[in-house]
């Protein structure tokens, strides 16, 4: 009814500075409300949440630290950030970096942690007899029969890293963007908890079952 108008109602009914003046006014409000969601009380600064990666590294007893984002982009960053420090404080004798991703490429992985120990696999010549060499043998030794598959290959890798990573003390393995079900570490190579204590995992993932329940995070950052 007309009676029961609202002096807004009537002045924007007849006023169209009244009508910018509101619009004004809902705009700044909407601004505000988007400053103070991203503000760093809001949303922790990346440089707060590195300290405090820092911080646990040096300081906690934990061995394996996670980081949970859904923006990998950011969590490369950061890791990043997290390699150079831990290098420039000396906190550990070696830093290695290896990205996962949906499905784990073993030899890739073991490629990536061998080149930051200076470790060469002497790319297919591990002990088995190369394709050139077998193309000159009789018909009766088939390459199927001399061929070494990709999981023995990766095994034989993998017996040549581990003692590799244990000749360190200390020594920090960065895994970025887990997936999935996760990484074999003992397939990878990677000596862990009891069988080396000085190694040390920060892990980045999406997923908070993939770092708690397949890489038993046990201490978890949410970016």
């Amino acid at each position: 009814m007309e009676g029961n108008e609202t002096m807004k109602e009537k002045l924007l009914k007849n006023s169209p500075a009244a009508i910018a003046l509101l619009i004004g006014g809902l705009t700044a409000a909407a601004g505000a409300a988007l400053r103070n969601a991203l503000s760093p009380e809001a949303c922790p600064s990346d440089m707060e949440m590195l300290d405090s990666i820092m911080e646990e590294l040096r300081y906690g007893d934990n061995n394996t630290i996670g980081v949970l984002g859904q923006d990998s982009r950011r969590n490369a960053h950061l890791v990043k950030k997290v390699e150079r420090r831990a290098k420039n404080e000396g906190l550990f004798d070696v830093v290695v970096v290896t990205t996962i991703s949906n499905k784990p490429n073993y030899r890739k992985i073991q490629d990536e942690i061998a080149e930051s120990l200076g470790l060469r696999f002497d790319g297919q010549n591990i002990g088995v007899a190369g394709k050139k060499s077998i193309s000159c043998l009789p018909k009766v030794f088939s390459f199927k029969n001399y061929k070494l598959d990709d999981e023995n290959e990766i095994e034989s890798r993998a017996r040549r890293l581990r003692p590799r990573m244990l000749a360190e003390d200390r020594i920090l393995v960065i895994l970025h963007d887990v997936c999935s079900n996760g990484v074999d570490l003992d397939k990878v190579g990677i000596p862990y908890g009891a069988y080396h204590t000085g190694c040390k995992f920060l892990l980045t993932s999406a997923s908070q079952d993939v770092l708690s329940n397949h890489m038993n995070a046990q201490k978890i950052f949410i970016t």
